[in-house]
C-alpha cells in the first residue's frame, strides 16, 4: 500500500482514528479471551486488559512515526495501524513492518494477558459464588421460595424420582445438620440440579416462579449490571473526548500543537505547510506565539529547515502581529543568543528588515552588524540590548 496516496490530516485526527479502531480491536481481542464469561466487564481487571489492548496500536503508531516508517498525518496509515496491529508486529504484514526490539515487549505482554485473564475468571467466580449463596440464603428463610424452587427443579429435572431420593437422604441427616442445615443442603442440591437441568434459562424460570425478583433477574441475569458499568465508562471517555475537544478550540493549546509540528524532523510538506499556515494566522491573535517562536529559535541542534520556516512566517505575517514593535525588541531580540552562528547572521538580517518595514529607529552600528562564529556571550549580549533599545 503507498502510504504516500493517502490523505493527510492533522495528527491529532489520526492518532483520533487510531484510537478508535482500537478499542474496537481490543474489545475483540477481551472477548476472544474471556468469551461469554458473564459479568466479566464488571471487574477492573477487564477494562486494565481492555485499555492495554487499546494502547498498543496507539503506541505502534507512534513508534512507526518515530522510525520513519510512515507519517503520523497519514490516515491510511492510521486505519492500518487500527485495525491490523496484530499483523503487523508478528510481522506478517508484508507492506509494513513493526521495528524488530518490539518483539522483546511482547512475550512479557502476552504473560501478563494470560495472568490477568485467569485473575478475571477467579474474580467472576467468586463473585457468581457469592450471588448464589446470599440467593440461597434468601430461599432457606423463605418456605413459599423454596417449595417454588422444589417445583421448578422436578418439573425441568430429568430424572424427578432420583432427585426426591437425594433430598430425602439430606433430610435422614436432620440429627446431625439441624432444620437450618437440612433446608440449606436441601437448597443447595436443588439449585446446583436446575442450573445443570436448564443452563440457559435456569435465571428466567426463577425469576417466572418468584423465587428471584425482576430487579434481580434484569440486573444480573440479563446483563444490566455490565452495561450499567460500560456506560459509566463511556461516559468518563466522552467526557474526556469533550475537555480534548474544547482544548481543540483554544487557540494557546492549539498553536503549542502546530510550533511542535514545525519542528518536527520527519513530518510532511503538506503537515509543514498546515503549521506554518496556521502560526502564521495565530501570530495575530495570539501573543505567545511570538514569545513561542523565539524560544524556538534558540533551541539547541535547531534545523535550517524550522529555522527558515520562522523566519517566513514572521516576514509574511508581521504587518498583522498584534504590538510587533514590543514583539521585535522583548522576545526575538533575545533569539540572537542562538547557537548557530549562520542562523543568527539570517535573524539580524530578518530583524533589520522587520524593523524597517515598521520605520523603527536603527542605530547604524546594529544595523550593520554582521554576527560571526567568533563573537563571544557579552559580544551578543550587548547586540541584544541594542535592540532592546530600538524604538518607532
Amino acid at each position: 500500500m503507498d502510504m504516500n496516496v493517502s490523505p493527510d490530516l492533522p495528527a491529532y485526527w489520526c492518532y483520533l482514528v487510531v484510537l478508535l479502531l482500537g478499542f474496537v480491536t481490543a474489545g475483540t481481542q477481551v472477548s476472544a479471551q474471556l468469551g461469554n464469561l458473564p459479568g466479566k466487564w464488571l471487574t477492573v481487571n477487564t477494562w486494565l486488559l481492555f485499555f492495554a489492548y487499546t494502547l498498543i496500536p496507539l503506541g505502534l503508531f507512534w513508534l512507526l512515526d518515530r522510525t520513519n516508517a510512515i507519517h503520523d498525518t497519514s490516515v491510511f496509515a492510521a486505519v492500518l495501524v487500527g485495525v491490523g496491529y496484530q499483523q503487523i508486529l508478528s510481522g506478517s504484514f508484508a507492506t509494513l513492518k513493526a521495528p524488530g526490539d518490539v518483539s522483546i515487549f511482547l512475550k512479557p505482554f502476552a504473560a501478563w494477558s494470560a495472568a490477568i485473564t485467569v485473575q478475571i475468571r477467579d474474580r467472576v467466580a467468586i463473585r457468581d459464588g457469592q450471588f448464589d449463596e446470599n440467593l440461597l440464603s434468601t430461599i432457606v428463610n423463605d418456605p413459599g421460595k423454596f417449595d417454588s424452587l422444589k417445583q421448578v427443579v422436578m418439573v425441568h429435572f430429568a430424572d424427578p424420582r432420583a432427585l426426591d431420593t437425594s433430598l430425602a437422604a439430606i433430610a435422614a441427616n436432620r440429627a446431625i445438620l439441624g432444620d437450618i442445615g437440612v433446608l440449606t443442603r436441601q437448597a443447595q442440591t436443588l439449585y446446583m440440579n436446575l442450573k445443570q437441568a436448564s443452563p440457559q434459562q435456569f435465571q428466567y424460570l426463577l425469576r417466572r416462579d418468584g423465587i428471584i425478583s425482576r430487579g434481580s433477574y434484569l440486573w444480573y441475569a440479563r446483563g444490566w449490571r455490565s452495561w450499567a458499568t460500560a456506560i459509566v465508562v463511556c461516559s468518563i471517555l466522552l467526557g474526556g473526548a469533550c475537555v480534548a475537544g474544547a482544548m481543540l478550540k483554544n487557540t494557546s493549546i492549539v498553536s503549542h500543537y502546530f510550533l511542535w509540528r514545525l519542528d518536527k524532523s520527519n513530518d510532511s510538506d503538506v503537515d509543514r505547510f498546515r503549521a506554518e499556515t496556521r502560526l502564521g494566522t495565530y501570530l495575530a491573535t495570539e501573543p505567545s506565539v511570538c514569545v513561542s517562536l523565539g524560544e524556538m529559535l534558540t533551541a539547541p541542534n535547531l534545523s535550517d529547515k524550522t529555522e527558515k520556516a520562522i523566519t517566513s512566517i514572521l516576514i509574511a505575517n508581521w504587518d498583522k502581529t498584534e504590538h510587533p514593535d514590543d514583539c521585535l525588541r522583548d522576545h526575538l531580540a533575545d533569539s540572537l543568543r542562538m547557537e548557530n552562528s549562520d542562523m543568527r547572521a539570517r535573524l539580524q538580517k530578518t530583524l533589520v528588515y522587520l524593523a524597517a518595514s515598521r520605520h523603527m529607529s536603527i542605530p547604524p552600528a546594529l544595523a550593520n552588524w554582521q554576527p560571526d562564529a567568533k563573537d563571544g556571550p557579552a559580544d551578543i549580549d550587548a547586540e541584544v540590548k541594542l535592540w532592546k533599545q530600538v524604538k518607532p
